[in-house]
């Protein structure tokens, strides 16, 4: 089994900034008020009265006054499905899993079109437009990973930021990802 980060490692680029700036061509009002909403938030968190999974679930808060998020989303993977990475198309395999602190609502879709079936990622209810739970970054990808796969041997990590040392700690060998070089992780 082999584990990815999504964005900048299998995707290029950040697919939420791809998916806020696909957005905000086709609803510039609703994106803009979010993220007024969104620098609210992050002015309170410079004062320690907020948190950035907060900052992070109002800029993202539009999401829940789209009409059929299915849909969108659809549109949204078809038109940035050429930022998939060659290198992974490349090696995939049936039991590769993403570990993304992305949401959900915008890494799965991708996943299911390259027939990725495990996904841990930022949960993110769409209808009510917040957070499930934590950010899935750093530790708690790991602690994620264990409660679904628990026990299991990880062969390869792959991701593009050193915040994902928990990975690389539980594979075999690790790859830092810096566009499409593969730079192997001495632990």
């Amino acid at each position: 089994m082999n584990i990815y980060d999504f964005d900048d490692t299998i995707f290029a680029g950040d697919s939420s900034v791809e998916f806020i700036k696909y957005s905000f061509v086709r609803h510039p009002f609703l994106v803009i008020w979010c993220l007024i909403k969104a620098l609210k938030e992050a002015i309170k968190y410079l004062f320690k009265k907020s948190n950035f999974g907060l900052i992070k679930s109002e800029l993202f808060s539009f999401v829940k006054y789209l009409s059929n998020i299915d849909d969108y989303m659809d549109k949204y993977v078809l038109k940035h499905q050429k930022h998939i990475k060659k290198f992974y198309l490349d090696q995939k395999k049936d039991d590769d899993v993403v570990i993304s602190a992305s949401f959900d609502f915008i890494v799965r879709p991708f996943c299911e079109k390259l027939g990725i079936k495990y996904i841990i990622a930022t949960e993110y209810d769409t209808k009510k437009g917040k957070i499930i739970g934590k950010n899935c970054k750093g530790q708690e990808k790991i602690i994620r990973f264990n409660k679904v796969f628990e026990k299991t041997k990880v062969n390869e990590a792959y991701s593009d930021s050193l915040s994902d040392v928990p990975m690389f700690k539980i594979a075999k060998k690790a790859y830092l990802v810096k566009g499409d070089e593969l730079i192997p992780y001495e632990k």
